[in-house]
């Protein structure tokens, strides 16, 4: 066989064999190509799939805090009216009392007061009163 023949044989099989190499490499790199690609997607999904869940925990936070909110709300209202009542009750006693005590009711309880005080034994100087006729007694040396 000629040289020439044999040298266009070998570099036709050389060719053929390079054509080979460069498809079996390019399809390797597809694969590889793939396999990155199904992973990005993967992780893409996994991301998603936890900043969903993030999401929805952040989601049901706040809808806890916002219950916790209305709740205490509702709950300072209702120490509010409780001391509005409170309040209103003070007063009607206030007014009640008031209506019902007279000098002369309040000039007898001190006089009870000063004895109760004069037969004490603790009483050693009283002053009370603001002189004049109208003033309970002023005690002195009370017990003895």
């Amino acid at each position: 066989m000629p040289d020439q023949l044999r040298k266009s044989i070998e570099m036709k099989a050389q060719a053929e064999q390079d054509a080979e190499r460069m498809d079996y490499e390019l399809e390797k790199e597809k694969k590889k190509a793939e396999q990155d690609a199904a992973l990005m997607m993967l992780q893409a999904e996994q991301d998603a799939k936890r900043m969903d869940y993030e999401l929805e925990k952040d989601k049901k936070q706040a809808e806890q805090d916002a219950a916790l909110m209305e709740y205490t709300l509702q709950q300072e209202r209702k120490e509010a009216e409780r001391k509005a009542i409170e309040a209103q009750g003070i007063a009607d006693f206030q007014s009640i009392v008031s209506d019902g005590i007279s000098e002369n009711l309040l000039k007898w309880k001190g006089i009870e007061a000063t004895e109760k005080l004069g037969d004490s034994d603790n009483a050693k100087m009283v002053i009370m009163g603001g002189g004049g006729g109208g003033g309970l007694p002023v005690i002195l040396n009370g017990g003895n």
